[in-house]
Parts: structure tokens; sequence; C-alpha cells
């Protein structure tokens, strides 16, 4: 069964989420080509007598990891547990690589492709790489998520490109810690442009760095809290900057249906 949505009412989303995710095959998972919504199955792991053959102590498994491929269509990829790999495809993608809590393996590779693509990364995931694509406006958002009972991210319902879907939504201004910016000395070899590091607000402890390549736009959350941060990757210095969404210069309309 592929996990495509075709209604926006609410209680009709949800049921439609918990049976994508839980009858979706197992490390790899393909949308069909219309807006999909993708959950991680989480079940490739040592619990599987397939994968794992009794008596065997080392790990055969890949730690609840996934492949998903969205194709075409504004799909929404979510991961979960594990080092998940995400491919969008073409379409205005919006990629959560888990909400894994600190729970190691959890760094994620996604990569956008054409399109307006997102990037939401939840305080507590691990260290990951984020590949826009060809879009113009491909952006990463660290945020809180919000999640339901199960900690699976919810989506709320929208008008627009990703009304078939719902977005997930994410509380910027209340996490608690900030970002800064470097950008890499050698691109061409390194594979990424730049490095968005994330500290803890109460320690000054760096807790995690994620890789962009081709994004334009990174939004994260003030040194002092209760604000919105911008950085610019087009630009000649970029630099984070705190700043109201509606004053963003090129901002991605999506991204601002997801911040609150």
């Amino acid at each position: 069964m592929k996990p495509f949505i075709h209604t926006i009412g609410a209680a009709t989303l949800t049921a439609t989420i918990l049976l994508s995710a839980s009858l979706a095959p197992a490390a790899y998972q393909e949308g069909t080509g219309r807006d999909d919504v993708i959950i991680g199955s989480d079940d490739d792991n040592r619990d599987d007598p397939e994968i794992q053959p009794v008596g065997t102590s080392a790990n055969q498994s890949l730690d609840n990891a996934d492949v998903q491929v969205g194709l075409r269509g504004d799909d929404v990829l979510i991961g979960l547990l594990g080092s998940d790999t995400q491919l969008g495809g073409p379409g205005n993608d919006i990629m959560v690589g888990g909400t894994e809590g600190g729970q190691a393996p959890n760094s994620d590779v996604q990569i956008g492709d054409s399109g307006n693509d997102i990037s939401i990364w939840r305080g507590g995931d691990g260290s990951d790489l984020f590949d826009g694509g060809d879009g113009p406006r491909d952006a990463l958002v660290f945020g809180t998520i919000d999640r339901d009972a199960n900690g699976v991210p919810s989506l709320s319902p929208v008008v627009g490109r990703h009304e078939t879907t719902g977005l997930p939504t994410a509380n910027v201004t209340g996490q608690a810690g900030f970002c800064t910016l470097e950008r890499a000395d050698d691109p061409g070899s390194r594979g990424f442009e730049f490095l968005v590091r994330f500290f803890s607000r109460a320690t000054g402890a760096l807790l995690v760095t994620v890789r962009t390549r081709q994004v334009e736009q990174v939004f994260c959350t003030t040194e002092a809290g209760g604000g919105v941060t911008f950085v610019d990757l087009t630009a000649s210095d970029p630099d984070f900057a705190e700043i109201p969404l509606a004053a963003v210069p090129g901002l991605n309309p999506t991204v601002a249906q997801i911040i609150r």
C-alpha cells in the first residue's frame, strides 16, 4: 500500500498517516508520484528474526534506518528513528529526518531535488546533511516539532500546495538552543557549503552540526530565546540576524505556515 492521502479532513489525515506508517515496506519506502506522507517503519532492527539470525551476536540490521523516496508531488517524509536517507524528488517537499530525542544512530541525509524543499530539525536529533537541490528557496528550520502521543510529528491542515498532506509545525522561538554559521573551506571537495552549528542555551555546549548544500534560507532561535533568527545563505557574507518572518526577503511561504 502506498501512503497517499486523498483528503484533508483532520480525522482522515491522522488515520491515514498511522495506516501508512504501519503498512509501508521496511527499510525502502517509495511514494506514488502524487502528494504523499511517508513515515519511517523503524523495523529493520535486531528484533526482526529474518534480519538478525538467532544466535548471531554481530548486529546485522540497519538500526531502524529507512530509505524514503518521494518521487513527484509535494511530499512529507518523516524518518523517525535511525539514520535515514530521504530523497524528496521533484516537488515542494518537507523532510523530517527524525524525532529521535538523542537516541543514536540519528544522523540523516536529506536530498531535496527540484522545488522549494524544507528540512525541519528538532532539538535532540543528530548531526545531519541537507542538500536542497535546484529549488530557489530551499529552507532549513530548527524548531521543536509538534508531535502526537506516539511521538510522530502531527500534520496540520492547510490551504495551498500541501493541502492534501498537511504540514508539520514547529516552535522555533521557544527551543532551548541557538545556531551559528560557518562556511566550508572547500565546498567542492567536502560536498557541503555551510555548517550550521546548534548550541545548548543552558550550557553553551555544541550539540549538533547540520551540513547544507544548495540551501538558501535557515531559521533558528535567538540566543536569548523568544525570537527567530534568519540567515540568507546566498548573501556574500551571510550571518544570523533576528528578524520578523514578514520581513524575510524571498520568504518560502510554506515556512511561514510551519513556524509558530
